[in-house]
């Protein structure tokens, strides 16, 4: 059966929610850092240690969340989820990972172009592992 998978609207604002909710947990770990007065080599060395703990931080949480329940909470306040493309069932970890990875790498900046793009409305990261992205069914 058919699933509809003309939801680009619903990834894009389900995937803003999901990098806030993670971007704020990265952000935690700075709040110490509030009470002293860097220079700037410092601020550039915290800036990227902000963005190697967003990608760690990113990739745990999809790989977690989309691997074993097939939605982020982004998606699920959405109404969408992820699942295989041949069988319909969760992702699993593997293909979480290599969703989140590629996100991170590639679709970040391409991967709304290559959805308008895509009849399934893939980006490069459910073409990789072989996913879609789909209105979520009652159930």
């Amino acid at each position: 059966m058919a699933r509809d998978n003309n939801v680009i609207g619903r990834r894009v604002a389900a995937c803003l929610v999901d990098c806030a909710l993670v971007a704020s947990l990265s952000l935690v770990a700075f709040i110490p850092l509030l009470l002293v007065r860097p220079g700037l080599v410092l601020v550039l060395v915290l800036l990227l240690v902000f963005v190697l703990l967003f990608c760690i931080l990113y990739t745990v949480y999809m790989v977690v969340l989309e691997g074993f329940w097939g939605r982020t909470l982004g998606k699920a306040l959405l109404g969408i989820e992820v699942i295989r493309e041949e069988d319909g069932r969760v992702p699993g970890p593997g293909r979480a990972a290599l969703r989140a990875l590629t996100f991170l790498f590639a679709d970040m900046f391409a991967g709304i172009f290559v959805m308008l793009a895509s009849p399934k409305r893939q980006r490069p990261g459910d073409m990789v592992a072989n996913t879609l992205v789909v209105r979520r069914r009652r159930r």
